[in-house]
């Protein structure tokens, strides 16, 4: 009886199959080929060579930050590629396309990928409970060969762990972190109710220049890395589990100076990757750069009463003036930061970093500069402002870093 790795029998596996979700197909998505994008072309022939791998039917730039296989397609998201160095790039490829040993790879392939799918849905997991169970040691020993096949393409030996461990997390983080941008694009949470006459109230969801959003706010701040389970980290690089789950290994994702270049990407191309990660809608495109303040004001103005009112309860009273704010926000702000999210002081506090109060007086600086017609120089750039006759700009957050005294002047 022919057998898949893992031990499942072909017959059953076919079958399990039958029941799955069918592979997705991205005719209409930005293809990769040696007359497009002819670097990452050749990135993704180094990958194949490494996982041992037949080419597929097709390669596809894809919106999402996720490299996935279905139906025969490759497609690579955006976020990935501007993410990673080409070397990291090769490494996240080859483990993606590699597979153990079988001669039926298009059935563990799609196995594995109905596998995937399922994991991200309880619903898809209950319909497909047989197929989750049954391919658990397909899974395991897939991820065994894939984690082998990323440590040969960053070089083989000790050093090439910790550089394939790296390229992964970094893809891990990326993708996490973009898949947060992308359903709250204004970045502080919920996306706000638009109210211009303008603009639809969900016109947030169908952002056309998504990407370049993404790109602007990593090329100028970077972002946070997610904070990904160390259990699903582990579980899904075994043979990495103790290097990947090093702290330090990544912490802020941002744009690689050695990022695979790409051809240009217009904005009809941009928006057809957009249109990949967001929700369906009718609702007319719209560029987050033309988003009005009207669309991010609320939000400033929520956090900048929150530190005042915080204040007011430290004290015990209202600030005199606005010296005694600044000077608060400046010299206890754990206490203010406790306060404001309703919690008792804390009696042995550790001493906060410097920056830590000029942060939170930096966000009450910038409402009152909003209030008074500034705007900023980008929606999804807080604190960098540009004056109502846009002669001058302020950069709030590198007065934290540098002079958080002058922010007091701003206050007004």
């Amino acid at each position: 009886m022919a057998r898949l790795p893992g031990g499942l029998p072909v017959w059953r596996g076919r079958r399990l199959l039958g029941g799955a979700e069918p592979p997705s197909s991205p005719p209409t998505l930005p293809a990769v080929d040696a007359a497009h994008h002819a670097a990452l072309h050749s990135v993704v022939l180094d990958a194949l060579k490494f996982a041992d791998a037949a080419p597929p039917h097709s390669v596809h730039l894809g919106g999402a930050a996720t490299v996935r296989t279905d139906g025969g397609f490759l497609v690579i998201g955006l976020p990935l590629v501007w993410g990673l160095s080409g070397d990291e790039l090769r490494v996240l490829l080859a483990h993606e396309l590699a597979l153990p040993p079988s001669r039926h790879p298009d059935l563990v392939r799609n196995l594995l990928n109905a596998r995937r799918h399922t994991a991200h849905s309880e619903k898809a997991a209950a319909r497909h409970a047989r197929l989750v169970g049954a391919t658990g040691e397909l899974l395991a020993e897939a991820e065994q060969v894939r984690d082998a096949t990323a440590i040969t393409a960053a070089g083989g030996g000790l050093s090439a762990v910790e550089d394939a461990a790296r390229a992964l997390l970094k893809a891990a983080a990326t993708e996490a972190g973009f898949a947060a941008f992308a359903a709250a694009p204004l970045a502080s949470g919920t996306a706000p109710t638009l109210d211009t006459g303008s603009l639809p109230t969900t016109a947030i969801v169908r952002a056309e220049d998504l990407h370049a959003a993404w790109q602007l706010r990593l090329a100028r701040w970077g972002a946070p890395a997610a904070r990904l389970s160390r259990e699903d980290l582990a579980a899904r690089h075994p043979g990495l589990a103790e290097e990947l789950l090093t702290p330090s290994i990544v912490s802020l994702v941002t744009l690689d100076p050695d990022a695979v270049p790409l051809d240009e990407l217009g904005p009809a191309t941009l928006r057809t990757l957009a249109a990949e990660v967001l929700p369906d809608s009718a609702d007319p495109w719209v560029r987050l750069a033309d988003l009005p303040v009207e669309s991010y004001l609320p939000d400033v103005e929520r956090r900048a009463r929150q530190y005042v009112e915080a204040v007011t309860e430290v004290l015990g009273r209202t600030p005199d003036d606005r010296d005694e704010l600044a000077g608060t926000l400046l010299r206890r702000p754990v206490d203010v930061e406790r306060a404001r999210r309703g919690l008792p002081p804390e009696a042995d506090a550790e001493t906060p970093p410097p920056w830590m109060g000029a942060a939170l007086l930096a966000v009450v600086v910038e409402y009152a500069l909003l209030r008074k017609g500034w705007r900023r120089e980008h929606p999804l750039l807080p604190r960098c402002l540009v004056a109502p006759d846009s002669a001058s700009s302020i950069d709030l957050n590198e007065l934290v870093r540098s002079d958080p005294g002058a922010l007091v002047t701003h206050l007004g």
